[in-house]
């Protein structure tokens, strides 16, 4: 009989103590089960990473790779009144570096100086200054840029810039200005319609690569930029070169300390001119003095002289106080009053009110100026604009010097009468002349006309300052008769045009020293012209500091103002008319003649 189990005898028996045998598979499923729990892991790892932890990663990738740039506006454009550019932004590269991605910054900063022509120590020492953005050169050249570019430096790149041009060189450089490296206005024009011209920057995402080049750019956020209006001056670039042609000749012929010339429409007061020497080219402002960067025409201020005259001829005409017809006693051109002498270059006796003005007497100024009360010769001259910037719009413009004494002294009286004991500006004497000019309302000089946008409209302006009525049509046109013989047959022939009737004054001033009084063999040559007479077009006042040799205003000043006109009159297409002037001159020679004149 079988007991239980003899037919199975189960598992072999091992060895006393021995574990039991290991099924075949167990290696596999051991390897299998390693690999499932690295595999597991691993997933866990990407999940954190491209999950749970993808915002961390998105925002660190970005900030290494993404940038969110300013996006620089175009300067808005300075244009004359025909169109004609006088001011442009250009775009041009500037390099920059990020000194974190250099690998060789000592290596680089040889390269680059070499390549750029810069100071490499001065450039290594911006590469190893541990920031991660510095400007290595701004507004480089096209050959500039090609050759770093084809060093493929590292962390070196280019962003687009903007460099200011001026056009015409060192042409209205003193009325234009400059900017500085970063495009803003330092001075002139530039200075004063920062806020026009600048334009509103915008922003945008730039991504870049490893060597800091921009790759693309997207436009999510992107706010755009605004290019600066365009700024349109009444000057015309074609009568400004003729003015600044004219003092040219002037420099060379007398070498004086300097020469101004400012041009207006007396019409409308619009400036279509204003010249100064010496001047400077605002395309290179670094190596400009500080006096051929100012406006003279505006910030410098005389004595006028005998230019002044005619102001307050007017003045006695217009309350009435003298008539062009009535003879005054000139003392054969030296006067006695309370203890000062008054003298003339060339003495006269007896004659009449319009040929005081007309040889341009001192005595015969003054004898008529003390019939004027102090009070309301000073009112006068206030109201002719003088003691008070004109507002034409130019920096630094100064208001000159009017006596601030009341009531005048007789003797700041008699100084005013012939043009002493006042200071004035070339646009101050331009203003006022142009009241008597066009019938007898003074209207302030204007030197912008408009303001354009980016479609060329123009904008909105504040209205310039409507005309004071100053004189009566009969007095200006008395003024105005006189004016006329000054040039003909005064101190001023050298002015006369053929074609063209020129109405004029001219003007020989005493210049003050450092110590307060007259300097012996200095002087201020000036003159103020317009044509034609009977309708002017144009107005030229030209002063001359200090001429060499010859000083008198008739002989500096009045031939370039005749130059000035007659160039002007014939670029704007005011027809001569020759029979006409003719005419005139033969009239006025046989007036003179039955009056014994010259």
């Amino acid at each position: 009989m079988l007991t239980p189990g003899a037919m199975d005898p189960g598992p072999a028996a091992g060895p006393a103590g021995a574990p039991s045998p290991r099924p075949a598979g167990w290696k596999f499923d051991a390897g299998f089960a390693l690999f499932a729990m690295l595999f597991c892991a691993l997933g866990v790892r990407l999940w954190a990473i491209q999950v749970r932890g993808h915002a961390t990663a998105t925002s660190e990738q970005a900030a290494q790779a993404w940038a969110r740039e300013v996006i620089e506006p175009v300067r808005g454009d300075i244009v004359d009144r025909r169109g004609q550019t006088l001011a442009i932004s250009k775009r041009v590269p500037s390099c920059f570096a990020d000194p974190s991605f250099l690998e060789d910054p000592q290596d680089a900063a040889t390269k680059l100086a070499a390549a750029l022509h810069l100071d490499r120590e001065a450039l290594l020492r911006k590469l190893e200054s541990g920031r991660r953005f510095t400007w290595v050169k701004r507004r480089c050249s096209p050959e500039e840029e090609a050759a770093v570019r084809g060093m493929k430096l590292r962390g070196v790149g280019f962003e687009d810039d903007t460099r200011r041009a001026y056009v015409l060189g060192n042409s209205m450089g003193q009325v234009l200005g400059y900017v500085d490296i970063d495009g803003n206005g330092l001075e002139g024009l530039e200075r004063e319609y920062q806020h026009v011209l600048a334009g509103r920057p915008g922003e945008r995402w730039v991504l870049r690569d490893a060597r800091r080049d921009m790759i693309s750019s997207f436009t999510r956020p992107v706010k755009d930029a605004h290019a600066g209006a365009t700024l349109q001056l009444a000057i015309d670039a074609r009568i400004q070169h003729a003015a600044e042609a004219a003092l040219a000749k002037v420099m060379e012929k007398h070498s004086p300390e300097s020469a101004v010339a400012v041009v207006t429409d007396p019409r409308t007061g619009e400036i279509l001119a204003i010249a100064g020497w010496p001047n400077y080219d605002p395309n290179e402002p670094a190596g400009a003095k500080p006096e051929a960067r100012r406006c003279r025409a505006a910030t410098d201020f005389v004595e006028p002289g005998s230019t002044f005259k005619g102001v307050v001829m007017a003045g006695l005409l217009e309350k009435g106080l003298v008539k062009p017809d009535e003879m005054i006693d000139c003392a054969g051109g030296s006067w006695n009053y309370r203890g000062r002498t008054i003298t003339d270059v060339h003495g006269h006796g007896r004659i009449s009110v319009a040929d005081v003005l007309i040889v341009s007497s001192n005595v015969g100024m003054a004898k008529m100026g003390t019939r004027m009360a102090p009070k309301d010769l000073e009112a006068w001259i206030r109201g002719f604009g003088f003691g008070k910037a004109t507002g034409a719009g130019i920096p630094g413009e100064t208001p000159g010097v009017v006596p601030r004494e009341h009531p005048w002294a007789p003797q700041t009286v008699v100084s005013a009468s012939f043009g002493y004991a006042v200071g004035v500006t070339p646009l101050q004497l331009a203003q006022a002349y142009g009241a008597i000019a066009n019938g007898g309302t003074l209207i302030s000089p204007r030197l912008v006309k408009a303001v354009l946008d980016e479609s060329g409209n123009e904008i909105e302006m504040a209205a310039p300052p409507p005309g004071k009525r100053l004189l009566s049509t009969k007095v200006s046109r008395d003024i105005v008769s006189m004016m006329i013989q000054v040039v003909e047959r005064g101190t001023a022939k050298s002015a006369k045009l053929d074609g063209w009737l020129v109405a004029g004054k001219t003007g020989t001033t005493k210049l003050l020293g450092k110590d307060g009084k007259y300097a012996p063999g200095k002087y201020a040559s000036s003159f103020v012209g317009f044509a034609p007479a009977d309708d002017p077009k144009l107005l030229v006042v030209v002063i001359v500091k200090e001429p060499q040799g010859a000083y008198y205003g008739g002989t500096v000043a009045a031939p370039a103002v005749g130059e000035i006109l007659r160039e002007g009159l014939t670029l704007l297409e005011v027809k001569p008319d020759a029979a006409k002037v003719k005419a005139k001159r033969e009239e006025w020679a046989k007036k003179a003649a039955s009056e014994g004149r010259r």
